[in-house]
């Protein structure tokens, strides 16, 4: 059985500001540094170590990676990947999020809208979608293409996995992105509008399919703070 530790990018200047940031690469803080490394050393704690690594190839994903590898003190390499990335918000990226979500579904305040579910991360997807449609081409991806870009780069992934002997695998992605996909495979996410910056969602992989054991846990970050 294969298991994949889908986590999401440690904290970045975007996340702070509460921009926009899909595609845009906003760099890891102090913080989502800080937090890489103690999950790093939470998963050694535990006794966690992996036979391979992949990540988004947009730089927060990729420096959480291996900060993540260097504290637990895995010398393994990083396999990049573009359908690991988040979602594309076309010429929304790097506007503060309150003012994307005036402009594509007249809501004033993003995150509130999120959190008492006036609106779902798909209602975004497919409004920044739309708005994009006087872009040429439109960059911007609906829901379901998120959905379905992440779930063929999950699944290729673990048959790798599975054709390889590997039993852990650390999977570095994006917030929105996992989440949407977790909907996809008709997971409850019992109303989050996010996932915490350096959690960490399990995924086994059996007989051609995820099943979720562990969603947004904070336990091996905290084990890696406890440690220091």
């Amino acid at each position: 059985m294969t298991t994949l530790y889908l986590v999401r990018h440690g904290q970045t200047e975007f996340n702070v500001q509460k921009r926009v940031q899909g595609m845009a690469d906003s760099t890891l803080t102090p913080k989502g540094i800080a937090d890489a490394k103690a999950l790093g050393q939470g998963f050694k704690t535990k006794n966690i170590h992996f036979d391979a690594a992949f990540a988004s190839d947009l730089t927060r994903a990729v420096d959480t990676a291996h900060f993540v590898l260097s504290g637990l003190d895995e010398p393994i390499p990083v396999t990049t990947l573009m359908g690991l990335r988040e979602e594309n918000y076309g010429k929304f990226e790097g506007q503060l999020a309150n003012d994307f979500s005036l402009a594509t579904m007249g809501i004033a305040n993003f995150h509130d809208a999120l959190a008492n579910q006036e609106i779902t991360l798909a209602q975004t997807a497919d409004a920044a979608f739309t708005a994009n449609m006087d872009q040429h081409p439109n960059k911007a991806e609906t829901n379901r293409m998120v959905q379905e870009r992440l779930n063929r780069t999950l699944r290729a992934i673990a048959v790798e996995a599975v054709a390889k002997d590997w039993e852990r695998v650390l999977v570095v992605s994006h917030g929105t992105a996992a989440l949407m996909w977790l909907n996809y495979v008709h997971y409850n996410i019992d109303g989050r509008e996010m996932l915490d910056n350096a959690s960490v969602t399990k995924l086994m992989w059996e007989n051609d399919r995820f099943t979720v054991t562990d969603f947004n846990d904070l336990s091996f970050l905290h084990a890696g703070q406890a440690a220091n």
